[in-house]
């Protein structure tokens, strides 16, 4: 079952991937390398999300260790 903790972390994976691909390229290197990092495991995948100016950039994303 998803839970509204699932949910969120999803909503930040999804707007981090979209963020990092479809947007300017100065904001995503600023992200990468000053942002503030955040990483949980999101259904068995490690994330880690990098915020800069209030808005998430997905840097990684790779299958958890078990």
């Amino acid at each position: 079952m998803i839970t509204g903790k699932d949910m969120v972390q999803g909503g930040k994976v999804l707007v981090g991937d979209h963020n990092w691909r479809e947007g300017p390229l100065w904001p995503s290197v600023c992200a990468f390398l000053f942002g503030a990092r955040e990483r949980f495991t999101h259904l068995g995948m490690r994330c880690t999300v990098a915020w800069w100016c209030g808005k998430p950039y997905l840097i990684s994303i790779r299958e958890a260790c078990k």
